[in-house]
């Protein structure tokens, strides 16, 4: 089921990407192709699958945590953005793709983050 701001690589012989920027009863949707909407939803990762309070959430944080320059502190940053939001379940894929997104600087930057929350019980050599 489409979720207005889903990305929609290329429908039919429309091959350029865009974004679901309507809904309509009769179970059509309108794709918008302009760069300008794609980015709007899908600055910094493909966001499809996230609702679109979901999408300005997560589209939020990076916006923040991306004026800095260091990789390693964004790391950390977003680490700290998930701690907060993982408490309350309704987060779960916000953090989710946060998590994802932490990942891809990872790589990036072949650092981890400084410090992380973890349960206990998945700890190993602590006994």
């Amino acid at each position: 089921m489409a979720q207005i701001g889903d990305l929609v690589q290329k429908a039919g012989i429309y091959t350029n990407p865009g974004v679901v920027t309507e809904k309509k009863e009769d179970g059509t949707v309108i794709v918008d192709t302009e760069p300008m909407s794609v980015n709007k939803f899908h600055r910094y990762a493909n966001t499809t699958g996230l609702t679109e309070r979901e999408k300005a959430t997560f589209n939020g944080i990076l916006d923040e945590i991306y004026q800095k320059e260091d990789d390693v502190e964004k790391i950390n940053d977003i680490q700290m953005s998930i701690d907060k939001l993982k408490v309350d379940p309704t987060n779960q894929k916000v953090v989710q793709y946060l998590r994802n997104q932490q990942a891809h600087l990872i790589r990036k930057a072949k650092q981890l983050p400084r410090t992380f929350n973890w349960d206990e019980s998945n700890l190993r050599g602590t006994k």
